[in-house]
């Protein structure tokens, strides 16, 4: 007995200090757990159903918030289920897609949810937008009305005004109707906050017969006094974009008489994917032609500029991403026109390269856009597989001098695979080109309203 109670003294010491660490540890996991759980994360991810009548495509924002992923649900749920209504009777091919951007000022997340259809039997464009405000600091929902004062709309009203009668392409409502309209910008008017600037985007058949957002930017000099100052800070001057100094020219002699492919990447940009592409690409020496669409690239003119930059060619894939061949002709060039704008206010250029939508285009098109149109011979389907090594073996497996092919920078396992063909590839003797690259490499012009899918 009396040696049992010495090796206790002796160890209860030690029994008590591990526990206490024990303790401890639990303590300090239960707190980490909490704060990963309102953490703010937000990622993508994408429905696609393609049917003999219809094709979906559902690119919606995914939180780290039950209560923000099923507010998301509900909206693409209840939008899912009025177009099925719609098309139950109807053979005709028709369309839905929901897609999302968002802009990031401070710690506020605008998260831009935009649905718009195509029904086939009726010929009828059905477009609608939802705004989802999110502080980052405590990963929950924000109301408009908590972040701006309600003179703002006052304020920002002939800025409004003006942006409208300077655009020309805007098949536009009489200017009573306008006026009335802008008299109601809170009643329908959605704003989105970047670092740079502030948005106003308004939606279709308010004031005019468009198909497509109207996209207004305005500086924050003018609006910050109306913006809640528990939210949003201005410390420094607007910024604006500096295109003085670009890397987009590169000595191509070095790549004279080598196998030569342009991959290309559509339906972005998307931040998170995309400039881990730009990075890896850059250790690589190889360059992309990318085709943005229109109402992904306000919320990332930086990025966009810096991919520019960098040497990559960027064309366009259309504003909305709709079936261009469906649109009567004012619709097919605010679609055309208002990418074209928001790109070459930020890289300068004019654009000179147009990926239909769906590949969708006929001699009529061909006729009407300005532009040279860029398809592929070299199909990946890396939205329907999402799996890396099949992105990179199909590829390599349809490898050609002179081949161009089409992925999405929607989807790492696109990234990834691209990634992984272009390292073994390289290995082959080929070099990776944008598509201007590779014309001028071939003594190939490429012209406006001709259609291209390999350059050989």
């Amino acid at each position: 007995m009396e040696t049992l109670r010495i090796m206790l003294k002796k160890y209860n010491g030690w029994i008590l200090f591990i526990s206490l660490i024990l303790i401890l540890i639990i303590i300090i996991s239960l707190i980490m757990f909490n704060f990963n759980k309102n953490e703010f994360k937000i990622h993508m991810e994408v429905i696609k159903e393609v049917k003999d009548n219809y094709n979906i495509e559902i690119n919606y924002p995914v939180f780290n918030n039950k209560s923000l992923n099923k507010k998301v649900s509900q909206i693409i749920d209840v939008e899912k289920n009025n177009f099925k209504e719609k098309i139950k009777k109807d053979n005709n091919k028709s369309e839905l897609n929901i897609d999302y951007g968002y802009t990031v000022k401070d710690n506020i997340y605008s998260v831009h949810i935009r649905t718009y259809s195509y029904i086939g039997l009726d010929n009828e464009f059905y477009h609608n937008d939802e705004i989802i405000y999110i502080n980052a600091l405590d990963n929950k929902e924000v109301k408009k009305d908590d972040l701006v004062n309600d003179e703002i709309y006052e304020v920002i009203k002939d800025d409004c005004k003006n942006y409208l009668v300077n655009h020309k392409n805007l098949e536009l409502y009489e200017d009573s109707m306008i006026d009335e309209a802008l008299n109601n910008l809170k009643d329908f008017a959605i704003l989105t906050f970047s670092e740079e600037e502030m948005f106003v985007i308004i939606p279709p058949y308010k004031v005019s017969n468009s198909e497509i957002d109207i996209n207004i930017n305005i500086a924050y000099s003018k609006v910050k006094d109306y913006l809640n100052k528990e939210y949003f800070t201005f410390t420094e001057e607007d910024k604006t974009v500096d295109n003085s100094s670009t890397n987009k020219n590169r000595d191509l002699s070095k790549y004279k008489d080598k196998k030569l492919l342009a991959i290309t990447f559509d339906d972005g940009p998307n931040y998170n994917v995309t400039k881990g592409l730009i990075d890896e690409l850059d250790k690589r020496d190889a360059r992309v032609t990318f085709f943005m669409v229109g109402n992904r690239i306000n919320s990332q003119t930086e990025l966009v500029k810096e991919i520019y930059n960098r040497g990559h060619t960027i064309g366009s894939h259309s504003y909305d991403h709709k079936r261009l061949t469906k649109l009567n002709d004012n619709n097919l060039k605010t679609e055309i026109e208002t990418t074209n704008e928001i790109i070459k206010n930020i890289t300068g250029e004019d654009v000179k390269y147009l990926r239909p939508p769906y590949g969708s285009y006929n001699n009529d098109l061909l006729n009407k856009i300005n532009m040279s149109f860029i398809l592929w011979n070299v199909d990946t389907e890396d939205w329907k597989s999402r799996n890396k090594d099949k992105v990179c073996e199909h590829i390599i497996t349809h490898a050609s001098d002179g081949n161009i092919v089409l992925l999405h920078d929607l989807y790492q396992t696109s990234v990834d695979g691209a990634l992984c063909a272009i390292d073994k590839l390289k290995n082959e003797g080929y070099e990776f080109v944008t598509i201007e690259e590779m014309a001028e490499l071939k003594g190939i012009e490429l012209n406006p309203h001709n259609a291209y899918r390999y350059i050989k």
